[in-house]
């Protein structure tokens, strides 16, 4: 099955080959190439350096739609057919729900974020009693007596399941260590917030929050080999490239 975005004229966008519904080819609007790269232009943006692209977001990460497009054409050459309405199919399309849109030409990303953002107006309800973190065996030590603390993003980000944050952790080290977090506990003490059904967010978590988690055997899928392994290549190259230098 294929990645591109495609928009069927009945039931809206999708991603692959043919719409989801009723099974119709749909127009295409983005190929798997674009789809990807204007993503991680998004994320430069709503994430890490919106002032690098001119781009100034509110105190809760929210910027204009129509401030990025042009922002977006400018860094990508080629991409002159870029309109609010693609960027709209992206996120409606994205099964992680890294960003939202508020319906009235605004768009932040709900998580992932390594400058400082309020994210307290995220949902604060339904917050599973345990949710879990990946670590490294040896941070895990740090863990025990200082908790957990942002490290390369200012939130802390759990997960709402041992395989999701074990799956998290393969695409930054090969063999995640993953620790339970009593949220439920945490809730009496500070706020935790839902950035999307699967990943919640939190300044930090004092260590009497923080238990090992009992081992689970993980499957990955193929889809889940390739992502991580694409993310691994193109880090590689990045610190290749950084020595080069």
């Amino acid at each position: 099955m294929g990645y591109e975005l495609r928009d069927c004229r009945e039931h809206g966008a999708f991603r692959g080959d043919s719409c989801p519904v009723c099974g119709s080819q749909g127009k295409i609007l983005m190929t798997e190439r674009e789809v990807d790269s204007v993503s991680r232009m998004l994320a430069a943006i709503l994430r890490h350096s919106p002032e690098r692209y001119g781009i100034r977001l509110d105190e809760h990460g929210w910027a204009r739609i129509y401030s990025i497009i042009p922002a977006i054409r400018a860094e990508r050459r080629g991409y002159g057919w870029l309109t609010p309405r693609h960027i709209e199919a992206l996120i409606a399309t994205d099964e992680k729900k890294r960003y939202s849109l508020d319906g009235k030409g605004y768009i932040r990303a709900n998580y992932g974020h390594t400058i400082p953002v309020e994210l307290d107006d995220l949902p604060s309800d339904n917050i599973p009693d345990i949710l879990y973190y990946q670590t490294s065996a040896e941070e895990y030590e740090i863990i025990k007596e200082a908790g957990i603390s942002p490290s390369d993003k200012t939130w802390v980000h759990l997960s709402k399941t041992y395989r999701q944050a074990y799956v998290s952790g393969l695409f930054h080290i090969d063999d995640p260590k993953i620790v339970s977090v009593d949220a439920k506990g945490l809730l009496e003490v500070t706020p935790v917030y839902r950035a999307t059904e699967d990943i919640f967010v939190v300044m930090e978590v004092p260590a009497q929050f923080v238990s090992e988690s009992p081992e689970e055997d993980v499957t990955l899928t193929d889809e889940e080999k390739s992502e991580i392994q694409k993310v691994k290549e193109r880090r590689e190259r990045r610190a290749n490239r950084s020595m080069g230098e």
